[in-house]
């Protein structure tokens, strides 16, 4: 049998992630903690994450982290443990350089958390919410940037930030949830009108790059599938747009002629998921959380910051 060797795109960043205190340090409106607060609190969170990689279990996580990050970071584990690879314990200093929070009537609350990882050269931009007084704060999104990007500048009322309704478009080219589902649209076909309407950012070239690796192979028919979430977490910008953060699903189907087999090199993600390749039909399932800037005006949404990686396999 002929085996074919599929050029590995691997996204999964391994970060230390971070949430605060379940003690209420953020309740309705009451300004943000002071980051002395939060410094302590993210210790705590190093101290579950150590432990859990510790026991290559991502069970723990589940008490600190919820929705994408918690399927990404469920992920990297799931690898680890095929892959029979211990992950790096967090000992770094935490090093948060800015948090804000909106104006709540009610809950959930949620706030930002900007988190520098000098060792990697990012930023990691958090979200954490908290659904009822009685709940624990979690980690929700977690997207990276390089250190030397600079968040746009937040509209602020006061010493809270403004909010933006999904799908409220109002002094923007799109609302936050029509740019995801262009920017969506726009991953999964280069010639779709929606291409016109967002900027051809790093990620996207970075993904193209790496289907075409996928569509080249001989005997495989490749198809990638994009769709987003509904948006959730937009911030007002200074400049009258948005910043919002943006969860994408992405499924890379391959279709194997008869006779032949696609593998991954030695190590990847995408090997773990499936380590006797693909012989007839099978299916990747990655999670990408993009922070996309949204200009006032008539500015296109860009991407300047992403998390993301395999989350599961489908081989039939």
């Amino acid at each position: 049998m002929k085996r074919l060797v599929a050029a590995a795109c691997c996204l999964l960043v391994l970060s230390a992630c971070s949430r605060p205190h379940e003690r209420s340090d953020l309740s309705v409106g009451k300004d943000a903690a002071r980051t002395s607060e939060i410094n302590q609190v993210f210790e705590r969170y190093r101290l579950v994450r150590n432990a859990a990689i510790k026991l290559l279990d991502p069970r723990p996580l589940s008490t600190v982290e919820s929705d994408a990050v918690l399927d990404i970071d469920s992920g990297s584990f799931e690898v680890s443990q095929r892959l029979a690879q211990k992950q790096k314990q967090d000992t770094s200093a935490i090093d948060v350089t800015r948090v804000v929070t909106p104006h709540f009537a009610k809950y959930p609350l949620w706030f930002l958390a900007v988190v520098r990882d000098k060792a990697k050269g990012v930023n990691r931009i958090q979200i954490f919410e908290r659904a009822q007084a009685v709940d624990p704060w979690l980690l929700v999104a977690s997207p990276e940037t390089v250190s030397e990007i600079d968040l746009p500048e937040l509209r602020s009322t006061g010493s809270k930030v403004m909010t933006v309704a999904p799908d409220n478009g109002k002094g923007m080219a799109l609302s936050a949830q029509a740019a995801a589902t262009a920017y969506a649209a726009t991953l999964g076909n280069a010639a779709s009108p929606e291409a016109k309407t967002v900027v051809n950012d790093s990620f996207i070239r970075q993904m193209r790059a790496a289907a075409a690796s996928s569509t080249g192979l001989s005997g495989v028919k490749f198809a990638q599938r994009w769709t987003a979430e509904n948006v959730r977490f937009v911030l007002r910008t200074a400049d009258g747009g948005a910043l919002a953060f943006v969860t994408l699903l992405r499924y890379d189907t391959y279709k194997v002629k008869s006779g032949l087999t696609v593998s991954w090199p030695e190590g990847t993600p995408q090997q773990a998921f499936l380590s006797t390749g693909i012989s007839g039909s099978g299916t990747l399932q990655y999670k990408h959380q993009v922070l996309l800037h949204l200009p006032g005006g008539n500015g296109k949404p860009r991407a300047i910051g992403q998390y993301g990686g395999v989350v599961g396999a489908v081989n039939e």
